[in-house]
C-alpha cells in the first residue's frame, strides 16, 4: 500500500540514521480522515501481509475518492456511501479468509487429513530448539572470529552480543555471501554491522523476545544464524566416535551413520535419517547423539563397516524415494484441485461485478483485474505441473561412526 511504500521509500539501503520517524499527517473531517479511519485501521492494515490486501484497498481507496469528488450527492448520502463501501472491503477480506481456511470443507476436495498441530509438531526439532541455535552461533563466532572470548555474554536468556568493529567487518563479509535480502530484521542487522556500537541485545528463547521487544530475536532465520549454519556446514562426512547412556537400548558398541535427505517437490523439506545394522539402535539414535560425548575417534571400525551401513542407507533411501514421488503427486493434484476452484470463484465474483459496474472506469479496473487474475492461475499452474515431476531425495552423508552405550543409571 501506499503508506508502507513511502515508508520503504525513507527507510531504505544507505539510510545512515540510527532511527528513523516517519510520520503521517491527516486533516480531521476530510476524505483522508475517513479513509484512513473507515479502511486502514478498521481492516488492521499493519498486521496483514501487503500483497493480500494492496489490491483490495487500492479498489477502496478509488471508489471512496469517486466518491467524495462526486457533485450529485448530499453531505449525508456520501458519508452513508463511504461507510457501506469501506464495510463492503471490510467484508470482502473477511470472507476471503474465511473462504481459504476452510476452502476443504466448502468445496469438498480431497485434501490429506493433517491437522495443524500435526504439522507443527513435525516442525519441531530438537536441532532448531533455542538451545541447539545458541550452541551453533557461539560454534561460528568462536571460529569465525579466532578468539576464546565469549562474545555471548550472560547466562539468562536475554544475552548482550559483544563484538569489536574488525570482529563486525568479518561477520559483514559473511552477510554479504547470504542471498540478498530486503526484510527489516536483515536491513537492521547489516545495520548494526555497519555501525559503531559494540553492543546488541540478542535472545534465542521467543517468550524473551516477547517481553524484551528491543531485543533481537535470532530465530532460525536470521541472518547470523543462517551465516553460522553456512560456515559450520560440512562437504565430506565428519567421523565420530561417542558414548551415551540408555536404558533402553542394549549395552554394547554399535557402527551408525546419519544421512541428510533433501526432499524437492512441491513442498521442500529436509530430515536427518540415522541408519543402523541394529533396529533398536537406529530407532534410538537421534535422541541418543542429543547427550552423547565424544571419544579417542581411534576406536573407529574399518572402512567396510561403513560401506555396509551405506548399503542399508540405500535401501532405505529406494523405498522412501518411490513413496515421495507418489505423495508429491498427489499433493499436485490436491493444490490442483483447490486452485481450480478458487480461481473459478474468483472469476465469477469478477464477472459479476462487471456485469453490476455502472461506471466506466470502474468496469474498465475490473476488466483489467480479470486479466490478471486468468494470468496468475494460467502461470501457478504451470509451476504446480512442473513440480509434479521434480519429486526427488537427495541424500548425502552427514555423520559415520560408533556409538558405544552403557545401561548405568546415574541417581
Amino acid at each position: 500500500m501506499r503508506i508502507e511504500q513511502r515508508i520503504g521509500r525513507i527507510d531504505r539501503y544507505g539510510q545512515k540514521s540510527e532511527t528513523v520517524a516517519i510520520v503521517n499527517f491527516i486533516t480531521p473531517g476530510t476524505v483522508d480522515a475517513d479513509i484512513y479511519e473507515r479502511c486502514l485501521w478498521r481492516i488492521g492494515v499493519f498486521q496483514h501481509a501487503i500483497g493480500g490486501n494492496e489490491e483490495i484497498l487500492g479498489e477502496i481507496t478509488q471508489e471512496l475518492h469517486d466518491i467524495a469528488e462526486s457533485f450529485t450527492l448530499t453531505p449525508k448520502e456520501r458519508e452513508q456511501r463511504l461507510r457501506q463501501l469501506s464495510d463492503n472491503g471490510i467484508r470482502q477480506i473477511r470472507e476471503e479468509e474465511e473462504l481459504e481456511s476452510r476452502q476443504a470443507e466448502l468445496f469438498g476436495l480431497n485434501v490429506p487429513n493433517q491437522s495443524w498441530q500435526q504439522e507443527i509438531k513435525a516442525a519441531e526439532s530438537y536441532w532448531l530448539s533455542p538451545q541447539s541455535l545458541q550452541r551453533c552461533a557461539s560454534s561460528y563466532l568462536t571460529m569465525r572470529l579466532a578468539t576464546e572470548t565469549e562474545a555471548l555474554l550472560g547466562e539468562a536468556d536475554l544475552r548482550t552480543l559483544r563484538l569489536s568493529q574488525e570482529a563486525r567487518g568479518k561477520l559483514l563479509e559473511d552477510y554479504r555471501r547470504l542471498p540478498r535480502s530486503s526484510d527489516a530484521v536483515a536491513r537492521e542487522w547489516e545495520k548494526w554491522l555497519k555501525g559503531s556500537q559494540p553492543n546488541l541485545a540478542v535472545t534465542f528463547d521467543q517468550k524473551t523476545a516477547v517481553e524484551n521487544p528491543k531485543a533481537v530475536h535470532l530465530s532460525v532465520m536470521h541472518p547470523l544464524v543462517r551465516q553460522a549454519a553456512r560456515y559450520l556446514q560440512l562437504d565430506e562426512p565428519a567421523y565420530v566416535s561417542l558414548a551415551a547412556q540408555s536404558t533402553e537400548v542394549p549395552a554394547g558398541t554399535y557402527c551408525f551413520a546419519i544421512y541428510r535427505w533433501k526432499k524437492h517437490g512441491v513442498k521442500l523439506d529436509e530430515v536427518l535419517t540415522p541408519v543402523a545394522t541394529v533396529p533398536a539402535v537406529e530407532h534410538a539414535l537421534l535422541t541418543l547423539v542429543q547427550t552423547a560425548k565424544e571419544v579417542d575417534p581411534a576406536a573407529l571400525p574399518p572402512q567396510a563397516d561403513f560401506d555396509a551401513l551405506d548399503a542399508l542407507h540405500h535401501a532405505k533411501w529406494t523405498a522412501a524415494q518411490a513413496n515421495h514421488i507418489a505423495e508429491n503427486r498427489q499433493q499436485v493434484e490436491h493444490r490442483i484441485q483447490s486452485l481450480t476452484v478458487s480461481h473459478r470463484a474468483r472469476c465469477k465474483a469478477i464477472e459479476d461485478q462487471i456485469a453490476r459496474a455502472t461506471n466506466d472506469k470502474i468496469q474498465l479496473m475490473k476488466q483489467s483485474e480479470l486479466v490478471r487474475a486468468n494470468a496468475d492461475f494460467n502461470q501457478r499452474m504451470a509451476e504446480l505441473q512442473q513440480a509434479a515431476s521434480s519429486g526427488d531425495i537427495r541424500a548425502s552423508a552427514v555423520v559415520f561412526g560408533t556409538i558405544t552405550v552403557g545401561n548405568e543409571v546415574h541417581k
